[in-house]
């Protein structure tokens, strides 16, 4: 109880000292919380609303429509008294009056008296379904308002037909578990979708079944296992559970949030543990004195221990109000693609959780300052002035193993945590070593980076003025701990460039690395009727770099491989898509981006069933020159023999297909077409126009609509990553604010004496903001180099796409971080310019 009221009293006595270290602690554990919070609250709500999610209580998806058998299945389960529903999801163009370009749109069709069987769908003006989805009107998004320039009661043009603008479309209950869930989108009825002659034999097309039982007579256990037993390539899910895919990326998601959380509250802890350093530093004289009159080390230890363990607990409740600030932040950070029904509920058990995780990480780095207190000896109050004799390298290393165990400890107490927010133990490892690589790194960097400056003031080579001099030379100041503060705002920018980096990178690579001759435009859902035409306008359009060309596409499945039946079960990951249905096409002459490896190619006019397998698919399916494969196409059946194994040279659309067949092959079977062109990009929107003209049910797309739509899921990602990597940045500006705390007595008599030698005001903030802005430069520059290299890294090894450097990211991480620093330091620091220098020197 004793050691209790004396850790108490120490810290109200430093409690503006400590402030500092509490909202270091605050931040980690908020950051760690809030993730945490949200991801139970959200998987809670998807939960709770499964039904509404789904818009159905079972829901069923397939690339496409219903099969003879599958229908039959439908049909009799709505004798049952299950109501059925199709939603149609495809893509194609739409026009507008104002705006001569087509724009390419994601198409959803319903029917309006049926769906959704759960939740509403919401309109502005506020309307029914029912009314905004008559068979000559549609709804569309908002995004299309400024894109098309149109408003509700205006025209648009979608196919081949007009339809008036009904409303804009708010909320869609299913929004999350559809097929097209970015870009600018369109709610249509099924009786439209039909007016517009998008969709034919062979259409690109999602469809989804969506099933609400009766109150009695049906089981949902019977219906999913009778509807997975027909439809085997479909995704089938019910009421019960979460949608796998969003709960698959939330579990993931989570997971890295965490780590990076986790990151953040390290931070934190590195401020803890400097300033209960620093603090112990100025008590030396204390616990010397204690030691004197019988005080134990242990008891000492217990002291500052219990002290420690206040700090954590009260950063841990403050960091659950922060938490539940960030829990709140969340919902609209992707509130885009999900809508949330009244307010996220809190879980009291993931605020213990974070509490309880903040106090362990804060006495896991404080085990060295305060196993250092068995080393302070009680003769020291007593040796005072006397020089310090440095002990020889063998005393020293055998001090050392109280530091190196905790070392250990706290690596392992780390690893720990880590294993088990990623419930994982060897992503635990993982990342306990991927962290004491980049703080080793730092920590290296940040010596060097001081040194120099060290080296740069004291050999004086260029007259530097008093104010740069002074706060250069403020870095080395006792209990100034430069170091740690480099390294805790390095780690920061570093995570939250690097994510910056990567997705730039990547967006790069993809718009300016495509393949010389790439195409940037691709047509789909060409039909039999319209494909020359089709190609005459490919061919009349000016500076093109290759023929185009337009291929067929068919679907068909494998049945067998040289006689055995192909199993699914046996195949894995990617290599799951050639046990489905696919898209194959016909080439009588060898495409110029084809290279045979084996066997040889067909002649022209070939009449035998023939087939070429690209090199991946021939391995996965232990295909051989001379075997034969059969397939199945719609409810026919035939065999081809392979005859060649090819390799694709080309990328992009069309350019990598596993299977080409002689014409003879599919001659017999309906197909749709599809063609690939490179058009100069001033003359796209030329191009658009006239295809739309001539070729309503066409779809025209232009990679620059796909990159843009892709941009947009890759920022609102990236949004959320870098929000909870800032946290660590703030961690690291506490931490300069708190190290400014812990020497302000330091501080406060420095200002006495230059103000007594005829400073003024101006001059003593110059010197602390060239403190202030070095240190928030140096750990700027520190954190953008770091980034550079794991973003590199990260591209080069795992992404396979090059790195370019771009100096601008890396001066604005340094110029921000210098405005931090400086933020920081002045927030600590601003009483002391306040001090009478008279004040201050009397208590000499």
């Amino acid at each position: 109880m004793t050691a209790l009221k004396i850790a108490w009293r120490e810290a109200r006595a430093s409690r503006f000292k400590f402030f500092f270290v509490v909202m270091g602690v605050a931040v980690g554990v908020g950051a760690l919380t809030g993730v945490r919070g949200f991801s139970a609250a959200f998987a809670a709500l998807l939960r709770k609303e499964a039904r509404t999610m789904l818009a159905g209580d079972v829901a069923v998806r397939q690339l496409f429509p219903a099969m003879p058998q599958q229908q039959k299945v439908l049909d009799d389960v709505e004798k049952q008294g299950v109501l059925v529903t199709e939603i149609v999801e495809t893509v194609s163009m739409m026009s507008s009056k104002s705006v001569e370009t087509p724009v390419l749109v994601s198409v959803k069709a319903v029917d309006p008296a049926r769906y959704p069987f759960y939740g509403k769908v919401t309109f502005e003006p506020d309307m029914s379904i029912q009314e905004a989805l008559a068979p000559d009107s549609l709804a569309i998004s908002d995004d299309l308002v400024l894109r098309l320039n149109v408003s509700p009661g205006e025209t648009v043009k979608l196919g081949a037909q007009e339809f008036k603008v009904s409303a804009i479309t708010r909320t869609e209950p299913d929004r999350m578990t559809g097929s097209l869930n970015v870009g600018p989108r369109i709610l249509i009825s099924r009786a439209g979708l039909e007016k517009t002659g998008l969709i034919v034999f062979g259409s690109r097309a999602s469809n989804r079944f969506l099933f609400k039982l009766p109150p009695q007579g049906v089981d949902v256990v019977a219906l999913r296992k009778r509807l997975t037993g027909v439809f085997r390539q479909a995704q089938v899910v019910d009421y019960r559970e979460t949608h796998p895919a969003i709960t698959r990326a939330l579990d993931r998601s989570t997971t890295f949030l965490s780590l990076v959380s986790l990151i953040a509250l390290i931070v934190g802890a590195l401020g803890v543990a400097t300033s209960i350093h620093s603090h112990l530093q100025q008590r030396l004289d204390s616990i010397a004195i204690m030691k004197c009159l019988g005080g134990r080390s242990w008891q000492i230890i217990r002291i500052y221990t219990l002290e420690t363990a206040l700090l954590g607990l009260t950063g841990g409740v403050m960091g659950v109000a922060v938490g539940a600030g960030v829990q709140r932040l969340f919902p609209l950070l992707i509130a885009k693609y999900f809508q949330f029904a009244g307010e996220v509920s809190w879980s009291p058990a993931f605020a213990l959780e974070g509490i309880l995780t903040g106090l362990l990480v804060s006495l896991l780095f404080t085990l060295p300052p305060l196993l250092s207190i068995r080393q302070i000896r009680p003769a020291l109050i007593f040796r005072r002035e006397m020089a310090e004799v440095k002990p020889r390298w063998s005393v020293r290393l055998r001090r050392s193993g109280p530091a190196v165990l905790s070392g250990l400890i706290i690596c392992s107490g780390l690893a720990g945590l880590a294993g088990w927010l990623a419930e994982s133990a060897e992503m635990g490892v993982i990342f306990v070593l991927g962290l004491i690589g980049a703080l080793l790194l730092l920590a290296l960097i940040a010596f060097i980076l001081l040194r120099v400056v060290r080296w740069f003031v004291r050999t004086r080579l260029w007259r530097m003025p008093v104010t740069l001099r002074q706060g250069l030379m403020n870095l080395y100041r006792p209990g100034n701990h430069a170091g740690s503060v480099l390294v805790a705002l390095g780690v920061g920018v570093m995570f939250t460039l690097s994510i910056y980096l990567v997705q730039k990178s990547l967006l790069k690579e993809v718009i300016n690395t495509a393949p010389p001759g790439m195409p940037n435009v691709f047509l789909i859902n060409i039909t039999e009727s319209n494909r020359d035409g089709v190609l005459k306008l490919l061919e009349a359009q000016p500076n093109l770099k290759k023929k185009p060309r337009i291929n067929a596409m068919v679907s068909a499945r494998i049945l067998t491989v040289n006689g055995h039946a192909l199993n699914p079960d046996e195949f894995k990951g990617h290599n799951r898509r050639l046990t489905m249905d696919r898209q194959v096409t016909w080439a009588d002459e060898k495409p110029d981006d084809v290279q045979v490896r084996k066997g040889a190619w067909w002649a022209k006019d070939a009449k035998e069933k023939v087939v070429s397998v690209s090199e991946d698919a021939a391995d996965v399916l232990k295909v051989e020159v001379g075997q034969f494969i059969e397939w199945q196409v719609g409810g026919a059946k035939f065999q081809s023999q392979v005859v060649a194994i090819h390799r694709n040279t080309a990328a992009g659309m069309g350019g990598n297909s596993d299977f080409y067949f002689s014409h003879e092959a599919l001659a017999k079977y309906p197909a749709q077409y599809f063609a690939g062109v490179r058009i100069p990009a001033a003359e796209v929107a030329r191009f658009q126009r006239d295809a739309y003209a001539k070729f309503p049910t066409v779809t025209v797309i232009n990679a620059a609509d796909v990159l843009s739509i892709v941009q947009e899921v890759v920022d609102q990602v990236a949004l959320v990553v870098r929000f909870i990597s800032a946290f660590a940045i703030l961690a690291g500006a506490i931490i300069l604010a708190s190290t400014v705390a812990g020497t302000r007595l330091r501080r406060v008599r420095e200002a006495a004496v230059l103000k007594t030698l005829g400073a003024r005001r101006a001059r003593l903030v110059g010197i602390f903001s060239v403190e202030f802005l070095v240190l928030g430069g140096v750990a700027g520059l520190m954190g953008g180099l770091l980034a550079a290299l794991f973003a590199r890294a990260l591209l080069t090894r795992l992404l396979d796409a090059p790195f370019r450097f771009d100096p601008l990211p890396q001066a604005v991480s340094i110029a921000l971080t210098a405005l931090v620093a400086v933020g920081a330091g002045w927030l600590a620091s601003v009483r002391i310019l306040g001090q009478k220098p008279l004040e201050v020197l009397r208590e000499e």
